[in-house]
């Protein structure tokens, strides 16, 4: 298996597309693993009868679950970064069996307070093009120079 690569400061420019990523099928395994993990043992995310009743077409995700799985989007494309500021806004439901495409943008390269910093736009969907998550996050990222 091919080491990553650090991503350094001089390799990013504003308006660079990061390689999208899918990830899922979100299982019930999934699901109940994260509510034992999280604590949230909200019925909607792993009992589908519950979650019908309720009247949803089935199990959700955590919305937590989700936005996990885009800053882990973030954190694997970054390497040798840190992960300043990450915010995300809810704009959809992702459902068990749903497969999520993260994906994610350049926006502003800046320096501050002797820091190389970057800005990316973030968002993820449905397999059927449903967004579920839009955010934002600042990284620190190391020089060729330092």
């Amino acid at each position: 298996m091919k080491e990553k690569e650090i991503l350094y400061f001089e390799d990013v420019s504003e308006g660079m597309e990061i390689p999208s990523v899918k990830r899922g099928p979100i299982d019930r395994r999934q699901l109940i693993d994260y509510a034992s993990a999280s604590g949230d043992y909200n019925k909607i995310h792993y009992d589908e009868a519950f979650a019908k009743k309720a009247g949803l077409k089935g199990c959700i995700a955590h919305g937590m679950l989700t936005m996990s799985l885009v800053g882990t989007f973030i954190t694997n494309w970054a390497i040798g970064g840190s992960l300043k500021y990450f915010k995300v806004k809810f704009v959809g439901m992702t459902n068990e069996n749903d497969i999520i495409t993260v994906k994610g943008s350049v926006v502003n390269k800046f320096k501050k307070e002797n820091e190389n910093l970057i800005e990316i736009n973030v968002s993820s969907e449905t397999h059927d093009g449903i967004k579920t998550i839009v955010g934002s996050a600042i990284i620190s990222l190391p020089s060729k120079n330092d």
